[in-house]
């Protein structure tokens, strides 16, 4: 949030009436502590007071344009950025701002031009471009999304978001091992980063070397505990490689995560099967059923409802 009324202070006092200002002032101070309490309707209330007094004070209408976000009043948002820009347009910081609201709205088209007008007037803003990239991934502009997001690696070589998006653009490319090296790169500046760990041993697995995802997979848990989506994974792989005890392990491990996920409690039926506990099996797919899975269904009237 900007805290330029403390640059305007003494400013204030000279231009307005004294008893006018002090109230303007107070009031803009009472609404950045409220803010800073998470008390935003408040924050929103005391600078619609502010902005009453003083119609032009640009920062108090950017600063109720971030409380507005954070109740989750977008348009009110878009409104308060439109009118800083109205006041200065070559706010920098109000234009990216009304472009990740934009963005967030999904109106790529709007939110693209704010963020170009932004890198007219601030060309090493690197941080535009990491949000730019993001938008033309998004929207399936691959070159352009890989200028962008290299540009701004190459300004913040250790900045994590910029090398996990980079990789998942990667990924979106099918460029399946210059995704890995770009996971691993991250991963060397982030050891404990669950999510490259998870992302590279999907990529692993998708080029053959299920050993190698494996262990990246248990990296991913080691992590993160309740990393469900790791587990299941991981599951998989063991049950493909009739490992059925491991992969009834990582099944259970799911349930007890996401106790009603169907799919968890089917394929641990079918790796019941497979080690050869077939009565075992029929109670996790009858579970399955009762969940509502479709194939869990078929697959119990077929081979257990006997």
């Amino acid at each position: 949030m900007k805290r330029s009324y403390l640059i305007l202070f003494t400013i204030l006092l000279l231009i307005c009436a004294k008893t006018n200002c002090q109230t303007v002032d107070a009031l803009f101070v009472s609404a950045f502590t409220k803010y800073q309490s998470n008390d935003f309707a408040g924050a929103v209330s005391d600078y619609t007071q502010v902005i009453a007094l003083k119609a032009d004070y640009s920062d108090a209408y950017f600063n109720r344009a971030i409380s507005y976000e954070k109740l989750n009043q977008d348009k009110n948002a878009i409104v308060d950025y439109s009118k800083v820009l109205s006041l200065n347009p070559k706010d920098v910081n109000a234009l990216l701002n009304r472009a990740l609201v934009y963005a967030r709205m999904d109106k790529d088209k709007s939110a693209l031009l704010d963020l170009n007008a932004a890198l007219e007037i601030k060309p090493d803003f690197f941080t535009l471009y990491y949000q730019r990239g993001l938008i033309y991934q998004k929207s399936g502009l691959d070159s352009l999304a890989f200028k962008d997001f290299t540009k701004f690696i190459a300004s913040y070589p250790n900045n994590i978001a910029g090398r996990m998006a980079l990789a998942n653009l990667y990924d979106q490319m099918e460029e399946y091992d210059m995704a890995i090296k770009t996971y691993t790169a991250l991963i060397a500046l982030d050891s404990t980063n669950s999510k490259a760990y998870f992302n590279r041993a999907f990529d692993y697995d998708l080029i053959s070397k299920p050993d190698v995802a494996i262990l990246d997979y248990t990296k991913a848990i080691h992590f993160d505990a309740k990393y469900a989506d790791a587990y299941y994974n991981r599951a998989f792989i063991h049950n493909e490689m009739n490992e059925f005890d491991e992969a009834i392990a990582d099944y259970t491990w799911v349930i007890a995560l996401e106790p009603l996920s169907s799919d968890a409690y089917f394929n641990r039926g079918i790796a019941k099967l497979n080690a050869g506990r077939k009565h075992q099996s029929c109670e996790d797919i009858g579970k399955a059923a009762e969940l509502g899975d479709k194939a869990a269904q078929k697959f119990y009237v077929n081979n257990c409802n006997q």
